[in-house]
């Protein structure tokens, strides 16, 4: 057996390994989910018997589990975004109009910007034309940069989506004016686990960039600290 026979036979068993690893992980997280939610549910009721606590012993129990409330709280946020990155079918891509769907997540999400103190804008590119997407998958990408966005930018600031022309492809810029990322993150932003959030659980990024990648396209960032953040999804164009 030569060698690249031998190490495509290596690089075959890695894959099909992994892939058995992510079909057991996401079992477990979804054998996790039920319990943890019964969890979630009875320490709610618990916590409704001490809201109007007026001794100290009870003030203490009621302020201890908030604590923990909120800890399975963000461990189901975990599972949820976990499973959604390991069990996403494989899209369904069908022509769209680029610019009109995304004019209407910009519209829909203006409100919540607004109230935010944040003026979110649409610059749609001449000529961008149709992509061949699964808009339901494409929208929820699109949405998670937004609410980065909105995260990273303070009351005063401004996020601009807009789609340029780009030799068969069409650029999908989401741009905020935020605090942007420190450069020794610039290379992990996409890794899963890896958040510039306290909160985040590091799989948002990372589903982004698979859906962008199941649509033949990338995903680039830009970022400098202290003047803001640009998310580019690059995507061909569908030919007429």
């Amino acid at each position: 057996m030569s060698s690249n026979a031998r190490n495509e036979r290596v690089d075959r068993i890695r894959l099909e390994r992994l892939a058995q690893l992510g079909t057991l992980l996401a079992g477990f997280a979804h054998e996790v989910r039920n319990p943890l939610s019964t969890i979630g549910l009875n320490l709610q009721l618990v916590l409704e018997d001490f809201r109007n606590a007026e001794t100290a012993r009870d003030k203490r129990t009621e302020k201890r589990l908030s604590t923990v409330h909120a800890e399975v709280r963000r461990l189901q946020a975990i599972l949820e975004e976990f499973l959604s990155f390991a069990r996403a079918p494989e899209p369904r891509l069908v022509p769209i109009e680029l610019n009109d769907k995304l004019r209407e997540v910009v519209d829909f999400h203006q409100p919540e910007m607004a109230e935010a103190g944040v003026s979110l804008r649409f610059y749609p590119g001449a000529g961008v034309g149709q992509v061949a997407a699964d808009w339901d998958f494409l929208r929820a990408a699109v949405v998670n940069l937004l609410r980065n966005a909105r995260d990273a930018t303070p009351a005063g600031g401004q996020i601009m989506v807009s789609t340029t022309p780009d030799d068969g492809h069409v650029l999908v810029r989401v741009t905020d004016t935020g605090a942007g990322i420190a450069p020794e993150l610039h290379e992990r932003v996409f890794e899963p686990y890896v958040s510039t959030k306290k909160s985040g659980t590091g799989l948002g990024l990372a589903t982004v960039r698979r859906v962008v990648a199941e649509h033949g396209g990338t995903l680039t960032m830009e970022s400098e600290v202290g003047k803001g953040t640009q998310f580019t999804m690059r995507l061909p164009v569908r030919h007429t």
